[in-house]
């Protein structure tokens, strides 16, 4: 049973539940028997769905991270899309044609599918854009070194895709979460959260009156945008100096703004960022907050092991201040054969630490004003990112930047993110790095 389904599934079932539960509310009465049998039957049941549910998200994680497969006629359009082209046609005001025609009239079928607006510019589709694709020369020959020892030369790699580059980069999917892509419309998701265990009774007791507590992690498309300025000069050039210039500026400014979303997004136009979502372990370091030490870590893990979910791909994520702190931080400052806590292979208690600075170094606890900063550890396969459709290219050219030859490029991009299972994640907001 696919996504879409499931989640249809668990809706139906849900407005089951919210309607016995309103009957009784509005009569002012308990459940009768054969509600409570009623609810009791539809949990079991959307337990079950939530179960398959949760499956189908981590078997889509797990496509999700290998290199789409195309056919050879979407490899040859691949291969033969030329971004020059399509950018010159966008300045001239000319009509596209040939297989860049065919890559932005998929990318606004994808677009239109997905529910996001796609009536200005170019829309060019998530197989061009999504996802990088390497081409290397299976064989090599030559040396190189000048003394004669053995060596095959640099084999060349090539790498397609404007925005895969950022599942390369992003800290946030390198620890491993789950990337979905390619999505049609909003994405509600079951929030895998602690239940409450059933209360013993006597043998003839009565069951307690069942009312079940239902969380929904709910996604939708949120834009990110970026925009560029682009000489007429520019536009002249090779496809190869325009993609690399329009890559590497554009997916900078992409990359920077989701990378904090994702940490510390409010949700409002933005991803669901992790230190702000209820239910995650907290660890304090102090009323102004406190230096972090190998104690604070070990309470990081205790935190999520405390709620069984001490599993999966476990990981520490901070700043580059932290990271200098730590390295600096003995585990046992009193004994005599010790370790730094975050050690040469960039481990911390046996668990890989990533850092960057989309991670917040200016929190305020009491007297620490805008100087503390965060450290997360968990499962991190459990925080959701989404994307839906490709990229939207819009050039515009108005009386200013036409006086000096350039172009305004406007990108956008449709993602959102969020916690599945908040219990997997714990978090030290008050760390002290300076």
């Amino acid at each position: 049973m696919k996504l879409k389904q499931l989640q249809e599934k668990r809706g139906s079932l849900m407005k089951q539940c919210r309607e016995i539960l309103d009957k009784a509310q509005a009569e002012t009465r308990s459940l009768t028997p054969d509600e409570q049998s009623k609810l009791a039957e539809l949990e079991t049941e959307m337990d079950g769905v939530n179960s398959t549910l949760e499956a189908e998200v981590r078997q889509l994680a797990r496509e999700s991270a290998n290199p789409v497969q195309l056919n050879r006629q979407e490899q040859r359009s691949v291969d033969r899309f030329d971004l020059g082209v399509t950018l010159r046609s966008l300045a001239n005001g000319t009509a596209l044609e040939g297989v860049e025609l065919e890559m932005v009239q998929e990318g606004t079928k994808e677009a239109r599918d997905a529910g996001i607006p796609s009536n200005r510019g170019v829309m060019l589709p998530s197989m061009l854009v999504c996802r990088g694709r390497e081409n290397r020369d299976m064989t090599a020959t030559g040396t190189t070194s000048t003394t004669g020892d053995q060596g095959g030369q640099s084999i060349q790699t090539e790498v397609r895709g404007l925005i895969g580059d950022f599942y390369n980069r992003s800290i946030m999917a390198s620890m491993g979460a789950t990337v979905l892509s390619g999505l049609t419309g909003n994405l509600n998701l079951p929030r895998f959260i602690q239940g409450t265990a059933a209360a013993k009774k006597a043998e003839n007791a009565s069951a307690d009156e069942v009312s079940p507590t239902l969380a929904t992690l709910s996604l939708q498309p949120k834009r990110l945008p970026a925009f560029i300025d682009l000489s007429d000069q520019l536009l002249m050039q090779s496809s190869s100096n325009i993609e690399a210039f329009v890559r590497a500026q554009l997916i900078l400014q992409m990359l920077a703004t989701q990378e904090v979303a994702f940490f510390h997004g409010t949700g409002t136009n933005e991803a669901n960022g992790l230190a702000g979502t209820s239910g995650i372990g907290s660890v304090a370091g102090g009323t102004n907050g406190a230096a972090p030490t190998y104690a604070h870590m070990l309470a990081l893990e205790e935190a999520i092991d405390a709620v069984n979910a001490l599993s999966g791909n476990l990981g520490y994520a901070s700043n580059g201040q932290i990271r200098k702190k730590l390295k600096q931080t003995l585990e046992n400052p009193s004994a005599t054969d010790n370790g730094w806590v975050l050690n040469k292979e960039n481990r911390i208690n046996g668990y890989r630490a990533e850092f960057s600075n989309a991670i917040s170094r200016t929190l305020t606890k009491g007297t620490a004003n805008a100087v503390a900063s965060a450290i997360f550890f968990g499962n991190w396969s459990d925080y959701i990112i989404a994307y839906w459709g490709g990229l939207n290219l819009e050039l515009i050219r108005d009386s200013t930047n036409a006086k000096t030859g350039m172009h305004c490029l406007v990108a956008n991009t449709y993602y959102d993110g969020g916690v599945i299972r908040p219990k997997s994640f714990s978090a030290m907001l008050d760390a002290l790095g300076a």
